[in-house]
C-alpha cells in the first residue's frame, strides 16, 4: 500500500465540509498554528505553512477546522481538493496536515511559489521524517484545542 492510499483510507483526514448554511463560520475567530520559536523543532516547510496559509477557523457551534488561507476567498467549488480539513482528533491533526501538503498545497494557485517550492520531495513519500506529532498535538492543544466531548472533531476551549 502506498502512502497516498493508506492516507485516503483514513476517515479522520476527510475534506470538510465545514462550515454549512446550518453551522456558518464565526468570523470573529481566526487562529495559526505557528508558534514561534518552534523553528528547529518540526520541518521547516511545515512551519511556513502553519505560519502563512493554514488558518485554524471555527462555525458558530464552535466546531474547528482547519483553512487554506489563500483561497479561503473563494466559493467552495472553485477551490482545490482539500482547502478544508476537519480532523476527528488532535491525534490526527498531523496526517490531516500531512494531506492537505500532499493534495492542497500543489494545486492551489493562490498559495504563493515561494512558499510551494519549499515543499521537500520528501512529504509525499516519508511521513514520520515530516515532523513530530507529539508537538502537534502539544501546540494545539495550548492555543486552546480539544477533542470534543462526543469524538467527533475539535473544538475551541481556553483555559
Amino acid at each position: 500500500t502506498t502512502l497516498k492510499t493508506a492516507l485516503k483510507t483514513l476517515s479522520s483526514n476527510r475534506t470538510s465540509s465545514l462550515p454549512t448554511t446550518k453551522d456558518p463560520i464565526d468570523p470573529s475567530f481566526c487562529m495559526s498554528l505557528y508558534t514561534p520559536g518552534e523553528e528547529g523543532l518540526i520541518n521547516p516547510t511545515h512551519i511556513s505553512i502553519r505560519r502563512q496559509v493554514l488558518e485554524i477557523r471555527r462555525t458558530q457551534s464552535g466546531k474547528v477546522y482547519f483553512q487554506c488561507g489563500c483561497c479561503a476567498h473563494l466559493p467552495r467549488g472553485e477551490r482545490a481538493k482539500y482547502s478544508t480539513i476537519a480532523p476527528q482528533s488532535l491525534k490526527n491533526l498531523y496526517h490531516a496536515f500531512i494531506r492537505f501538503m500532499m493534495y492542497h498545497v500543489p494545486a492551489c494557485d493562490h498559495i504563493p511559489q515561494g512558499i510551494k517550492e519549499l515543499q521537500p520531495p520528501s512529504v509525499t513519500k516519508d511521513v514520520k521524517a515530516c515532523g513530530i506529532k507529539k508537538y502537534w498535538r502539544a501546540n494545539a492543544f495550548a492555543k486552546g484545542l480539544r477533542d470534543s466531548d462526543n469524538g467527533r472533531g475539535i473544538i475551541y476551549e481556553p483555559s
